[in-house]
């Protein structure tokens, strides 16, 4: 987890920790909000699978009207269920969203104002020496701006899964239908993913 504090300036009262110790530490911040956070994974998958469903359905709609060339009779008939379950998983997508972001935001929030109250009570432990060396300006901002970068990580964190949930979800329905399309596409991924990092 080294990567999550690259650039910002080490201090002489920093503490060294292995990825495992901050791990366990984490989880036990996040314990007491473990049903949150269980049901708001289960939101992401929800929010994953039902965004993936989203260009299958248009997809079934593409192949029906093509299918009959004749498209200003029955129309409706051929596609409008279609435009229902698009319009259905729409809204169910973006009110599992809104669990997700609300549980979340709710969870991380306590998480952020535990770790604040425990920083401050283990700056206040502190003797009057250590702020002879450290002024007390850089130690608060120190704590409001890591415990802030913290709580956007586990934000960012949540909506990167969603994003990788869709893609394998999109991946598999791409393998089913035509399994060459989805070697190519998986041949071109990397190449999309260097130019965009360039």
């Amino acid at each position: 987890m080294g990567f999550i504090m690259d650039g910002l300036a080490a201090e002489a009262y920093d503490r060294e920790y292995s990825d495992g110790q901050l791990l366990r530490r984490i989880v036990s911040y996040f314990r007491p909000y473990a049903g949150a956070m269980v049901v708001a994974g289960l939101a992401v998958f929800m929010v994953a699978s039902l965004d993936a469903l989203l260009p299958i359905i248009v997809s079934v709609a593409i192949d029906r009207v093509a299918a009959d060339r004749s498209v200003t009779e029955g129309f409706w008939s051929r596609t409008g269920g279609l435009v229902l379950a698009f319009l259905g998983a729409a809204v169910l997508s973006w009110c599992f969203n809104f669990v997700r972001q609300w549980l979340s935001a709710r969870a991380v929030g306590d998480v952020v104002l535990r770790l604040r109250q425990d920083a401050f009570d283990a700056v206040m432990a502190r003797d009057m020496s250590f702020y002879d060396e450290f002024s007390t300006g850089r130690v608060v901002s120190r704590v409001t701006s890591d415990t802030q970068d913290f709580s956007q990580v586990v934000t960012l964190s949540l909506n990167l899964v969603s994003q990788l949930l869709q893609v394998a979800i999109l991946f598999a329905v791409l393998f089913y239908v035509d399994g060459r399309l989805a070697l190519l596409a998986v041949a071109i991924a990397p190449v999309v993913v260097a130019v965009a990092l360039a």
